[in-house]
């Protein structure tokens, strides 16, 4: 029954707030801020609880409604859509929170645990910092499977189990490690179900708040993603762009701005052929596309070679200016485009 109640809220299981203030304690962040991610974020919470203010948070979630949740604090980007069908830059993340659904992808394969992980690692910056929470019974399915994974790509790997009373009521553990260039481990099955069987058995200790921060997250690439969407499109999250809309109707040369669709990036060879067409201020075939044309005044100060006197002149200019609306986010999460 816990796992068809899971299932249905999407394998949504929060970070405790306890835990994350211990989770908290063990990291150091850079003073300029650092890039930050969060796979799974639900309403962001947990991250920007854990990261201080001043770093730059990124965040992907599958529930359309904890997405907008999540859009409306304190992040650079919150996708709404699969993990799984996202489209990211590697090695641009500082630091990395990692708390997966937690269910197998198909019976007798692998468990999403497994994946988000082996998804993260090619987007963490080399000594950027990942805090990875999984229920302790994915040791039990996959132990040497993920063991294997954490320690081909990571250093200086802490397993903790949470502390009482939230172990006995949750079962997780809080798993650190700092990201290295791979290295391939092989060991015996002997040495594997060892090392399994120590995780399993709890013989770890507990996750403790720490006076001193164990982990220094490093300075990276601070809130710059180059690529950061997901093959996800949702109508609810489409709405909530509000920038977008609230540009468009600003503009309203015509009716019927909300259901139109948006063209690829246009430049100006093309803006022009669409002027010269007509469709400049309206609506093109399932299209939106808007243009003025700006009046200004340039003034300079030239000396007069005759007289060496100084001359101000005024002379009036004139551009146009188009706004196009695209598929693609700007870096400010828009997809409104200006072109001079």
């Amino acid at each position: 029954m816990a796992r068809l109640a899971a299932q249905a809220n999407l394998e949504y299981v929060p970070t405790q707030r306890r835990i994350r203030e211990l989770i908290k304690t063990w990291l150091s962040f850079p003073e300029k801020g650092t890039t930050c991610f969060d796979p799974c974020c639900g309403p962001g919470d947990a991250l920007l609880e854990i990261c201080p203010d001043g770093n730059f948070l990124f965040g992907i979630e599958l529930h359309t409604g904890r997405a907008l949740e999540a859009k409306a604090k304190p992040f650079v980007q919150v996708l709404a859509g699969p993990f799984e069908n996202s489209i990211i830059s590697n090695r641009v993340f500082g630091f990395v929170l990692l708390n997966p659904p937690y269910d197998w992808v198909a019976e007798g394969g692998p468990r999403w645990e497994e994946v988000f992980l082996g998804r993260v690692v090619q987007y963490m910056a080399p000594k950027g910092v990942l805090c990875y929470i999984v229920p302790i019974t994915l040791f039990n399915y996959r132990g040497q499977e993920v063991l294997k994974t954490l320690l081909e790509n990571f250093t200086d790997i802490r397993i903790y189990k949470y502390p009482e009373p939230e172990f006995q009521e949750y079962k997780q553990l809080v798993i650190y490690g700092v990201k290295k260039p791979i290295e391939r481990v092989t060991a015996s099955a002997e040495w594997w179900a060892e090392k399994v069987a120590e995780i399993t058995t709890g013989q770890i200790p507990e996750l403790t708040a720490q006076t001193e921060p164990v982990y220094t997250v490093p300075y990276i690439n601070p809130g710059s993603v180059k690529t950061f969407r997901v093959t996800h499109y949702d109508s609810l999250l489409a709405e909530s762009e509000s920038k977008t809309m609230d540009f468009l109707e600003k503009l309203r040369p015509k009716n019927a701005v909300k259901h139109l669709t948006a063209p690829y990036y246009m430049d100006k060879a093309l803006l022009a052929l669409l002027a010269v067409g007509g469709y400049i201020d309206g609506r093109m075939p399932g299209h939106y596309l808007s243009g003025r044309y700006e009046n200004y005044e340039v003034s300079r100060t030239e000396i007069d070679p005759d007289t060496n006197e100084e001359m101000h002149i005024t002379r009036k200019k004139s551009s146009s200016v188009f706004y196009v609306l695209t598929k693609e986010l700007d870096e400010n999460g828009n997809r409104i485009r200006e072109i001079r």
